[in-house]
């Protein structure tokens, strides 16, 4: 075509990042700091109105989430919880976002539990894939995934080493890095305040993760896929 512009295609860890922020964007582009400040007035954020699961466009995206995961079939009754609201779907955009990305299931197995996907990459470190690496000694990068305990599990999982044991199975939660600059990253994740909220992380001098009470850093899930 006469005048037509060449496109440049992404690679897939190039595509996880521009669909998070897609999505992102999509839900008004809400910002909060790890420790659960909102940042910014919400007349300021972003382009709109930050937006939550509550409304029903944005009630039928998390299905669109769940749908991926679990196939057009999946009743949207099983998303909801008995008082109306959602079930927990931060997994489920993570894993929605690896498949829009083209990720093979085989390199990342999609679930609606972060802990699937952390020990998978802890017990079966991929170099061509995802592998687990200490939170406390390794310093993520833009495409990594970052991941705390929540809940009960923060307060009986402590360290990395006790990946190793199925004990650890329990509640965590996973954010993509979108941005990184000195003493501070941007990551974006799902079901964070019931939308898709972008969360400003503290850094310290060495660009590892500066953990908080409701943030209590343990992973980050090295991307390596291409």
């Amino acid at each position: 075509m006469a005048g037509a512009r060449p496109v440049e295609i992404q690679d897939r860890r190039q595509r996880l990042v521009t669909l998070a922020l897609q999505e992102w964007t999509l839900w008004g582009r809400p910002r909060i700091e790890s420790a659960g400040r909102i940042l910014g007035r919400p007349e300021t954020a972003g382009p709109g109105k930050p937006r939550t699961e509550h409304e029903p466009d944005y009630t039928s995206r998390v299905l669109m989430y769940w749908s991926v995961l679990r196939g057009s079939e999946f009743p949207a009754e099983r998303a909801l919880l008995k008082d109306g609201s959602m079930v927990p779907w931060s997994a489920v955009f993570i894993s929605f976002l690896m498949h829009a990305a083209g990720v093979p299931r085989e390199v990342f197995l999609p679930s609606a539990r972060h802990w699937d996907y952390i020990k998978r990459a802890h017990d079966f470190p991929d170099r061509t894939g995802f592998e687990a690496l200490d939170a406390a000694r390794e310093p993520p990068r833009v495409g990594d995934l970052i991941c705390a305990t929540r809940a009960w599990t923060a307060g009986a999982v402590t360290a990395f080493a006790q990946l190793a044991s199925d004990d650890s199975r329990g509640t965590y939660h996973c954010d993509l890095v979108v941005s990184i600059a000195p003493r501070l990253l941007g990551a974006i994740g799902g079901n964070v305040r019931d939308a898709v909220t972008w969360t400003d992380v503290k850094l310290d001098a060495n660009g590892l993760l500066q953990p908080s009470p409701s943030r209590p850093w343990l992973a980050v899930l090295r991307n390596n896929v291409r």
